[in-house]
């Protein structure tokens, strides 16, 4: 190139590019070295982009002793800066420049491209290949940069960039972009348009602290498939549109804490089938509105949601759904709106919500267990949940803590526990539940325990423990439970329970246990199976007796099954209710064998009196009438004591013989039953 072809500006560039030197065009005022005045900068300040593009393809000389490169302060530079295809062996090194035209790299072969605190419409480096770094910190590019499939060694900076849309709505395209280095898109760095990363790959560091991305509706990061050597920075980054990280590899942790992720209706966060080797750190004031997703993702250390703020209304806040964990710690975390999903999630250690807030607002359900497995304990004590807890076919290992929760469902249930398994103990101290708790069909390794709760659903359920499988259950309310409790078919060790507590509705049909604290006397516990609105069950009965027969109490169990024997009564038809009511009247069913005594005393009494007043008149040679004999002889069936053939009593006297004939044959009758029934039973 002619050196008049080059003009001041341009000859001051080629000058010092021998050496690499700096071409300084900024005059020093502040206020004229404005980019957003360089509108008016004239000659003196303006170089040709074709002159930086032939010294960068080998135009000008070296010096010994030195490295060439262009390196430009404060110009404008004017014309199209085109490298598309070109190998570059020198650097291109711009600060506080404006260029005019867009920057093509397109399939290039450079060394380091750096453009800080730059001003420049575009920059296309798709497919280049750079040995160095890539740096537009600071810099203003209106209509973004490509770096699709472009591979760096080294490093890759957009530390506090802002970066505009292209036609796409893409402000950094960067699809299968290599790094062997980190990538920087920091301290400050603001996208007016999208962040594209799928199926890139970074040796280093992606950082993006303290970032802005703003694409409503759209994909505001993606990184599909990205494979990340390092950790994900990201702690305060403000984001309009989805972050997507699906089938991502991260070595390091994903941090996440102080930023705010916007996408109402959809997804603020797509984790699904992410591999991260540490862990996920969304606290500090994280806030998301839309859904967390990490569908299938496997999260090896812990995801921490402590000082979350989720929101997504009428759907899911929080999918967790067949993802593998370490450990999740949530501690006061809220949810204002939307499903906590844990659905076939497998949790290694521990899932802590202590002080967690959960508002289904007007959905029925605000977290779901299904199908999940905790290797450690599930720790909820203090929730706080506005709609169902519902934990169904899932296996916990250790203790399942809800002490001090306060549930209010938005339809009947509060929390159900159905057809799962826990390890250890269930604690439930001061629990507050205004609709149904229902443990069903669950096992509970040693403790399920309702201490001090209160339980309110005033005509339907209050607790359903029905088919509960427990070494020891402790049911003492702090208050009579408003609602009806359901025991039926549970199989429990220790029942402990408090009589001044007791609700009015007790179902306990197929109620098994070994032990009942207190030790209650059988009258009392007779008015606990009075409670069963569903009347009488004879397995009751006899399970209660049963328990007083192990515990050396055989008065008390027979009391139980007196008990048992007069409420069956009901239950048959009319002759059936007559002959019971006969043979409790008589022998009390042989639980009372003093009796039938009594009853044989009144009558020899009463009959000894009448006939001794008025005997009944000799037949023939007749024995010296005994009215007492007499009276024994009639009530005694079969036995002839010689004294009732001998005397024909008329009238009056004759209607009260039948009457005692009777009477001994009832009685006689009541006890052979009674003798053989308790046969039966021994």
């Amino acid at each position: 190139m002619e050196a008049s072809e080059l003009g001041d500006a341009g000859r001051r560039v080629w000058e010092a590019f021998p050496r690499g030197a700096w071409a300084d065009f900024r005059t020093g005022n502040a206020d004229e070295d404005d980019l957003a005045k360089s509108d008016g900068w004239g000659p003196e300040r303006t170089v040709r982009a074709e002159v930086i593009g032939a010294l960068l393809l080998g135009a000008g000389t070296a010096e010994p002793g030195y490295r060439p490169a262009v390196r430009l302060r404060g110009a404008r530079i004017t014309g199209r800066l085109d490298l598309m295809g070109a190998t570059v062996d020198h650097a291109l090194v711009c600060e506080d420049c404006r260029f005019d035209e867009p920057i093509r790299c397109v399939e290039a072969f450079t060394r380091t491209v750096r453009l800080v605190r730059c001003r420049l419409p575009s920059f296309n480096g798709a497919r280049m290949r750079t040995e160095g770094i890539v740096n537009f910190a600071d810099s203003e590019v209106d209509a973004g940069v490509r770096l699709d499939r472009a591979k760096v060694v080294g490093e890759v900076s957009f530390w506090g960039a802002k970066l505009g849309p292209n036609a796409d709505g893409v402000a950094l395209a960067a699809d299968g972009m290599t790094v062997e280095g980190p990538v920087e898109c920091n301290a400050g760095f603001a996208a007016k348009g999208g962040v594209q990363l799928h199926g890139a790959r970074i040796e280093g560091t992606l950082d993006l602290t303290d970032a802005e991305i703003v694409r409503p509706g759209g994909n505001a990061l993606t990184a599909t498939r990205a494979v990340i050597n390092g950790p994900v920075r990201a702690n305060r980054l403000v984001a309009q549109g989805q972050i997507g990280f699906r089938n991502a590899d991260i070595s390091g942790d994903l941090h996440l804490s102080g930023a705010c992720l916007v996408d109402p209706g959809a997804y603020a966060l797509s984790c699904g089938g992410m591999v991260i080797h540490g862990g996920v750190w969304c606290g500090k004031g994280f806030t998301a509105e839309g859904e967390l997703r990490f569908i299938g993702a496997e999260l090896r250390a812990t995801l921490a949601l402590s000082g979350a703020t989720l929101s997504n209304p009428g759907r899911t806040a929080l999918r967790l759904d067949r993802a593998s964990v370490g450990d999740i710690t949530a501690v006061d975390l809220t949810v204002n709106g939307g499903l906590v999903s844990v659905v076939g999630t497998r949790i290694a250690d521990q899932l802590t919500m202590e002080r967690t807030r959960l508002d289904g607002a007007d959905d029925p359900i605000a977290m779901w267990l299904d199908g999940a497995t905790i290797g450690g304990s599930l720790r909820l004590p203090q929730v706080r949940i506005r709609g169902e807890l519902r934990i169904w076919r899932s296996t916990i290992r250790g203790t399942m803590v809800l002490n001090g929760a306060r549930l209010s469902p938005t339809d009947t249930i509060a929390l159900q526990v159905t057809s799962t398994d826990v390890g250890a103990n269930v604690a439930c101290a001061d629990l507050v539940a205004d609709g149904e708790l229902r443990f069903t069909r669950s096992s509970v390794g040693r403790h399920l325990r309702l201490d001090r709760v209160r339980l309110t659903n005033p005509g339907g359920v209050a607790l359903d423990l029905r088919m509960l499988q427990s070494p020891e259950v402790t049911l003492q309310p702090a208050e009579p439970i408003q609602g009806g409790v359901v025991l039926e078919h549970a199989r429990i060790g220790l029942l402990r329970d408090d009589p001044s507590a007791w609700p009015g509705e007790l179902h306990l049909d197929g109620l098994t246990y070994e032990s009942l604290q207190p030790s209650l006397p059988a009258r009392r516990r007779l008015q606990w199976l009075a409670r069963d609105p569903d009347g009488y069950h004879p397995q009751a009965y006899e399970q209660l007796a049963a328990f007083y027969t192990r515990t050396g109490q055989p008065v008390e169990s027979m009391r139980v099954l007196y008990a048992k024997e007069r409420h069956q009564r009901a239950t048959k038809p009319f002759l059936g209710r007559l002959w019971s009511l006969l043979q409790d009247v008589t022998v009390a069913y042989g639980y009372q064998p003093w009796r039938p005594v009594l009853w044989l005393a009144a009558l020899l009494i009463i009959g000894g009196v009448a006939y001794g007043i008025s005997p009944p008149r000799a037949l023939g040679q007749a024995p010296h009438f005994n009215p007492v004999i007499y009276t024994l002889d009639l009530l005694l069936p079969i036995v002839d004591l010689g004294q009732e053939r001998s005397f024909n009593p008329a009238g009056a006297e004759q209607w009260f013989s039948y009457f005692l004939i009777a009477a001994g044959w009832i009685l006689a009758t009541t006890i052979a039953a009674s003798v053989a029934r308790m046969l039966t039973r021994r």
